[in-house]
């Protein structure tokens, strides 16, 4: 990759990010290439331009929030614990540059979602968060897709997320894992009044329709974005342009992580 730009979204209160932006500027200097500091959204989708997040998790969710609307791959660099959006631990950033300087590397497609309700719009990498407003989270919901059937959810809410969003809120809430990149939307009932309400995975390309019957608030990638009275329609559909994650062939794989984080067996039957 001809690197020209190197966008870098960086976790501040991270005790080693400022020892790592100051080698990166060297770095930066002596291969021609251009560092920006990225704070606030920027609108701009140019040839040779990378996204480095520098953080944890949390940090890819924000860059990719960020730069939802350009087609800038972003490369994740964990500062802490090992991550499933985060690609290479910081003590090899200067090596995972250089692969990709060396063409080492492969885009993965991660599908979006775009949620409607109302005045309140945006798009989520992750999940959308639609729970009660008050303390017990208590709400009910009408669920409707293409076919015009319609599921009405009492509880705690749901959770719309996406393959990436799997292994967020979603798996704690005791959803099931689906392996990126595969593209889907995924709705998991939190606390269902209802022993019958399952999880079911949409095709990508399906619009979900909301309607809340109590009051209720949105939650996306984690951030409160807005609240709504009975009677909100919330609209959930594929977001374009998708977000591109840099994939380096000697960091670990999705059910590395999987077991390093989770216990989860592997190949070889650890685990378990």
């Amino acid at each position: 990759m001809e690197l020209k730009e190197l966008y870098i979204v960086a976790n501040a209160d991270k005790p080693e990010a400022l020892r790592t932006l100051a080698s990166l500027k060297v770095w930066c200097q002596e291969h021609g290439v251009e560092p920006v500091p990225v704070s606030d959204r920027v609108p701009i989708d140019v040839e040779g331009g990378l996204v480095l997040a520098l953080g944890g998790d949390g940090t890819v969710l924000r860059a990719a929030d960020l730069f939802a609307e350009t087609s800038l791959p972003i490369l994740g660099v964990n500062l802490g614990s090992l991550g499933f959006l985060t690609q290479a631990p910081v003590s090899e950033l200067i090596g995972a540059l250089e692969d990709i300087l060396a063409d080492r590397f492969t885009i993965e497609e991660r599908m979006r979602l775009r949620y409607e309700a109302g005045p309140i719009s945006g798009s989520v990498l992750n999940d959308l968060v639609v729970t009660g407003d008050r303390d017990s989270r208590f709400c009910e919901l009408e669920l409707a897709w293409e076919d015009g059937v319609v599921t009405r959810y009492p509880g705690d809410g749901i959770i719309l997320a996406t393959a990436t969003g799997s292994t967020a809120y979603n798996l704690a809430a005791g959803g099931p894992i689906v392996v990126p990149p595969a593209a889907c939307i995924l709705a998991k009932p939190l606390a269902p009044h209802r022993l019958g309400l399952r999880s079911v995975i949409f095709p990508p390309d399906e619009e979900i329709r909301l309607r809340a019957l109590s009051d209720v608030i949105l939650i996306a990638d984690g951030d409160r974005v807005g609240e709504g009275p009975a009677g909100t329609e919330i609209v959930v559909t594929r977001a374009e342009p998708p977000t591109y994650l840099v994939r380096l062939s000697v960091f670990p794989s999705f059910f590395d992580i999987l077991e390093r984080k989770l216990n989860w067996a592997d190949s070889r039957g650890r685990g378990g």
